[in-house]
């Protein structure tokens, strides 16, 4: 009987990239996420101030540019109040007000003994947008063009595939904008304090025209807006050209096997079935490559060993 050193055989199982030259093998490409020590936005500071009215909305945050980044990652935010708790560790509570400005008229730096609220300005960030994909910029300033109750829903009353939960007008246009087909959005605030910037539903209407006779007046606050898509998506392509594109290409292929069919049908033949046959010469080359160093490997062990 014959032995086969260990270290033999298992040369000839090792996989093929093991022995590749390695000046030809790729490089492979690790995605990694990385979380920046700081955030990224900026912003410069108004004022100070011992009172201001109760913000729209308020969020704890572990710094006051963590405030920023909120304020602008949820538009529209013009300026933000970094209300100071802890002043050795910057934390704090971010003041938003959403869709308005700062008015300093409202505000007041007397009162007490050490003024608590930071007013800053509109952050500037390198990011170039905040909108939803497959949405526009424009859908960051959403502007109602009417208010009310009572507007009927969408599809006839069905709203299974044109409602969504939102969490604002903003949200809720983008998702206008980026649906397939949207003429205009209603929102339906579901917050306590009916806020068009809080969360709620949106309806999406694919197509039609917004009927101002159908909105009711409210008793209160407002509980529906409506928005007209700012950014309608542009027309496909039309079926026609696709298919025109589909028949010139047809028309090509039954052009070339003619002209090859002209000469022999050996020939007709070769020159229609001369791509496919490279094709899986090429489909059997490659599995021939990946698997014969196995299967020779295990031959040969078998044949030596007997």
């Amino acid at each position: 009987m014959k032995l086969t050193p260990f270290w033999a055989s298992i040369a000839l199982l090792a996989p093929r990239a093991a022995l590749a030259d390695p000046n030809n093998i790729e490089p492979t490409t690790t995605s990694t996420t990385t979380t920046a020590a700081t955030p990224s936005c900026t912003a410069s500071i108004l004022t100070t101030l011992c009172d201001y009215p109760d913000p729209d909305l308020a969020v704890a945050s572990a710094s006051r540019a963590g405030c920023w980044d909120y304020c602008h990652n949820h538009p529209p935010c013009d300026f933000a109040i970094w209300a100071r708790a802890n002043p050795y560790l910057d934390t704090g509570t971010c003041w938003l007000y959403p869709g308005e400005t700062f008015d300093a008229d409202k505000g007041s730096s007397t009162g007490c003994s050490n003024p608590y609220l930071d007013v800053y300005s509109k952050p500037v960030c390198p990011s170039a947008t905040t909108t939803t994909p497959g949405a526009c910029a424009a859908t960051e300033t959403p502007k109602a063009i009417a208010s009310g109750c009572g507007y009927p829903v969408p599809g006839g009353g069905d709203c299974f595939n044109d409602c969504y939960a939102s969490s604002g007008a903003v949200n809720c246009l983008s998702l206008c904008a980026k649906a397939d087909s949207c003429s205009y959005a209603v929102f339906n605030p579901g917050n306590e304090d009916l806020s068009p910037y809080g969360a709620g539903n949106c309806w999406v209407y694919p197509e039609g025209k917004f009927d101002e006779d159908e909105v009711k007046t409210c008793s209160g606050k407002p509980e529906q807006y409506v928005y007209n898509n700012v950014c309608p998506k542009p027309s496909s392509p039309s079926a026609s050209s696709s298919l025109s594109s589909s028949s010139s290409s047809a028309t090509e292929r039954e052009s070339a096997t003619g002209t090859a069919g002209v000469a022999s049908d050996s020939t007709a033949v070769a020159a229609t079935a001369g791509p496919m046959a490279a094709n899986k010469e090429n489909s059997a080359s490659v599995g021939r490559s990946r698997v014969y160093p196995l299967a020779i490997g295990v031959v040969v062990l078998i044949w030596q060993a007997l």
